[in-house]
């Protein structure tokens, strides 16, 4: 609802109609009616209202006569022909103007503006008008003729399950308790907005209405946090907040509205209509109301709080059923609670079939896990798996449930690998038909070169055979182009025929003093090497020799890199990281000062014959790079102008009870 101030346009003519809206969309709550009936419920509602009258509409004359007799706070305005006859016996009937139908929008607005400024000073006519009377007041009725004590009032509304009906029951018992006919229910939304939730008697008007947070009449109730009614209005000092609160009565058909305050806010308020009796509420009335209304503003926050917990559920159960990955929970007594529909398509099995089963009617590898995460086993995952009755590559990741230390259940995510591998696959058969194709074109390059050489001094040896310089030159240049071959082919065989790893748990640090003592010799002895590592770091599952030797790669070009720097320095650090989501990892890092990788190699660092040497294979990161993928780690590089940072994250070595050491 709108702070704008209401206006009723009574027409049958649609064009006039978008006309008068067009033009007062931002000053006024247009309300359209087309029925006589329909206007004379409108004026009932609303004591002091501008109405604009279509003099061509059904029975205008006959409207504005009884408006004049029975609405006289009304400020009417006629639209039509100034001339014509109905024109003139609405000028005679005391209207407050009188335009064309075709009137513009200044003159409009104008003529808006200044009928708000009449109706407002009638209202504030009318306000003093009523303190004077009441300043004697008519002796109260006795209190035997008023509605009984409200103190007997029960909040017996269960219906929790469904709020519309809780609502329902709930103004039905509050009509019956405060013997009224009329009583509407305004509660707040998810969305911040105040609507009419439950009614007896209402208005269509009033189902209608929504208040914001902003609203005037909210911040009123916020403010003073007290009921009202009609006859204590005149008690407000200000006119322009009895105004109000008399327009919301309006608007309501309420001859009282009770705010309904939770623990911490606003949640909506109580519209009561006249009493079975017809007599007003007068003070003593509200404050037995007030104890009605606190009974009902618990009964309300309890529903709202378990309506939003229902929406909640809800929400996360249709997304833990919708999600494409598996969840399976036990309970702490080792039964299923929730099996969700991912877990029935990767397990090949009915949740219905299993929903209050022991774990052990599961696959018995998902069985087995979550029984020892119920034993208070810690089980490091993903764990993999082909599961038999479905055929699927599966990956499991089992958690124990807790709360304050007590076990409350265990929970399994099962993820469909089988895509992901035919994928992986792919990309790894591609990534190798790449490989070799380049590997095949660099080895034909790199042979070619000195076969050339040897090529040409064999075409020229028969012709220079006296000469003793050229058969030396001969001789060195075949030793070493053969020698370059036979380095090359050395290389190639190693990379093509890996050797067999053992794995055991490592040491970090035997890693860098085993890659230190296989690199260090004099030409380097000068560069600055220091170890920097956290405390606690944990062994790695690997291989020492196939380790030690990647990072001996990558000492050696850090060595490389650091040549002809001024104070020419390389940085290990190892410290803790992390594998996918939750596995524990170690990090190596290698950091040298040297001028960095240039930007046209950094995206060929790992293809095979990328080199910045003269001379050379390259084949030094493509074999790291598969040492880690044979550990199952990972590698990165991070180069710029202030140096080269490699990265080897690995995975930590776990005891038979699944714990990193």
């Amino acid at each position: 609802m709108s702070d704008l101030p209401v206006s009723i346009v009574y027409t049958q003519d649609h064009a006039l109609l978008q006309r008068i809206c067009g033009y007062l969309h931002s000053k006024s709550d247009v309300r359209h009616v087309e029925e006589p009936s329909e206007l004379k419920l409108l004026l009932l509602q609303h004591h002091s209202v501008l109405l604009f009258i279509d003099l061509c509409g059904a029975e205008c004359l006959v409207l504005l006569s009884e408006i004049s007799r029975e609405s006289p706070d009304t400020v009417t305005v006629a639209l039509g022909s100034v001339r014509s006859e109905p024109g003139r016996q609405a000028a005679l009937l005391g209207v407050y103007a009188v335009e064309p139908g075709e009137i513009d929008r200044i003159r409009l607005q104008t003529l808006f503006s200044q009928a708000q400024a009449h109706l407002h000073l009638q209202q504030e006519n009318r306000v003093l008008k009523e303190e004077l009377q009441h300043s004697n007041p008519p002796v109260a009725p006795s209190r035997e003729n008023r509605a009984p004590s409200l103190y007997h009032f029960s909040g017996a509304f269960r219906r929790f399950d469904n709020v519309g009906i809780m609502m329902e029951r709930l103004v039905e018992g509050v009509a019956s308790c405060a013997r009224v006919s009329r009583v509407a229910v305004f509660a707040i939304t998810p969305a911040e907005l105040y609507l009419f939730r439950a009614g007896v008697k209402c208005m269509e008007e009033t189902r209608s209405l929504e208040f914001s947070r902003t609203h005037s009449f909210v911040q009123w109730l916020q403010l003073h946090a007290h009921s009202i009614s009609r006859s204590m209005l005149r008690y407000i000092e200000s006119v322009d907040e009895r105004l109000l609160l008399e327009r919301i009565l309006d608007l309501t058909g309420s001859e009282a509205i009770l705010p309904l305050f939770g623990r911490k806010r606003l949640i909506g308020w109580l519209c009561l209509g006249r009493s079975s009796s017809g007599v007003p509420f007068e003070p003593q009335d509200i404050e037995e109301l007030a104890l009605l209304a606190e009974q009902v503003s618990v009964t309300i926050e309890n529903s709202l709080l378990h309506e939003s917990i229902a929406v909640q559920k809800a929400l996360a159960e249709n997304l833990l059923q919708s999600i494409p990955i598996g969840i399976i929970a036990a309970g702490a007594d080792g039964t299923v609670c929730w099996f969700n529909s991912g877990a029935e398509i990767l397990l090949n099995v009915s949740a219905d079939g299993m929903i209050g089963r022991p774990v052990e009617r599961l696959s018995s590898f998902v069985a087995s896990l979550l029984n020892r995460c119920l034993a208070g086993e810690r089980i490091a995952g993903p764990v993999e798996w082909t599961e038999p009755l479905t055929r699927r590559d599966l990956s499991i990741q089992a958690r124990r449930l807790q709360q304050n230390g007590q076990c409350m259940g265990a929970m399994a995510v099962l993820n469909d690998l089988t895509e992901e591998r035919i994928l992986r696959e792919k990309q790894n058969n591609l990534e190798r038909a790449r490989f070799w194709t380049d590997l095949a074109a660099a080895i034909s390059h790199e042979v070619r070169n000195p076969l050339v050489a040897i090529s040409t001094f064999s075409q020229l040896l028969p012709e220079r055979y006296a000469d003793e310089e050229f058969r030396t030159q001969f001789r060195d240049l075949t030793t070493q182009e053969v020698g370059r071959l036979n380095q090359m082919i050395d290389q190639l065989d190693e990379f093509a025929n890996p050797p067999l790893l053992r794995f055991a748990p490592v040491k970090p640090s035997d890693l860098i003093e085993t890659a230190l003592y296989k690199v260090r010799d004099d030409k380097n002895s000068t560069v600055d090497v220091t170890v920097e590592a956290t405390a606690d770091i944990p062994l790695i599952n690997g291989d020492l020799n196939a380790l030690s030797d990647s990072i001996a790669r990558l000492l050696h070009n850090a060595f490389t890199a650091v040549e002809g720097v001024a104070r020419p320095r390389i940085v290990f650090r190892i410290y803790p990281g992390e594998i996918g989501a939750g596995r524990p990892a170690v990090v190596i890092e290698v950091r040298d000062n040297g001028p960095g990788i240039s930007p046209e190699l950094r995206e060929k660092v790992f293809s095979p014959f990328c080199t910045t040497k003269s001379r050379g294979v390259g084949l030094g990161l493509p074999i790291v790079r598969r040492t880690m993928i044979d550990h199952g780690g990972l590698v990165f590089i991070d180069s710029g102008e202030t140096g080269t940072a490699v990265r080897l994250v690995l995975p930590v070595w776990e005891n038979r009870n699944g714990a990193g050491s």
